[in-house]
């Protein structure tokens, strides 16, 4: 019996079948590879806005920071906070203090003495909110600092009052994002109530 080779090239028709085939592939291996592409790119700016927001400070002073006490002391740094531009609104609640200076060896923490705002004086160890005051002139009651308002805060660091050529730093750290620095120094010279620089 003879054999013999059927060497007859591929129809159109097979032709088409497995080029559409190829491209089903093709298109399914683009279609994982850009969802997975996509996934990554998703992930990653949540990553940065995540950073962004906890390396950024929602807070700033406005105005001067304050020394109220007499002559021979300061008892009290009083100074008005509000939101950085496009700074979310910070819970002062959940907002904690710490104090240092240049003549002590370990911060102070310091404590919110009353969440009810109106406390203009509080006790030593302590801070308080004042007021809270809107842009347009309106008092609020409650401890969200939001766009627009700010509030002022009284701190007492020491019992014994801050004396003359003290540096000291006050570090407020909201519950989300970077903590923020008052950082000023007493004159040679107290008064009642000055500008600290």
């Amino acid at each position: 019996m003879k054999i013999e080779k059927n060497e007859e090239a591929f129809t159109g028709l097979e032709a088409a079948i497995v080029l559409i085939a190829f491209v089903v592939v093709a298109a399914v291996f683009s279609y994982v590879m850009l969802g997975a592409g996509f996934f990554t790119t998703q992930k990653s700016q949540e990553v940065i806005h995540a950073g962004v927001s906890q390396s950024s400070t929602n807070l700033e002073v406005k105005g001067e920071v304050y020394g109220i006490g007499n002559d021979t002391k300061i008892e009290y740094v009083r100074f008005a906070l509000g939101l950085a531009p496009g700074g979310n609104p910070v819970d002062m609640n959940k907002t904690s203090m710490v104090y240092s200076d240049s003549l002590s060896s370990a911060p102070t923490s310091l404590k919110l003495q009353t969440t009810t705002i109106g406390t203009s004086t509080p006790d030593s160890g302590n801070w308080s909110i004042s007021e809270c005051t809107t842009v347009s002139g309106y008092t609020s009651t409650n401890t969200l600092l939001e766009g627009g308002e700010q509030m002022t805060i009284y701190v007492h660091p020491l019992a014994s009052g801050l004396g003359t050529s003290v540096t000291f730093n006050v570090e407020i750290k909201p519950a989300a994002g970077a903590s923020f620095f008052i950082r000023r120094t007493t004159p040679d010279g107290l008064s009642s109530v000055q500008m600290l620089h």
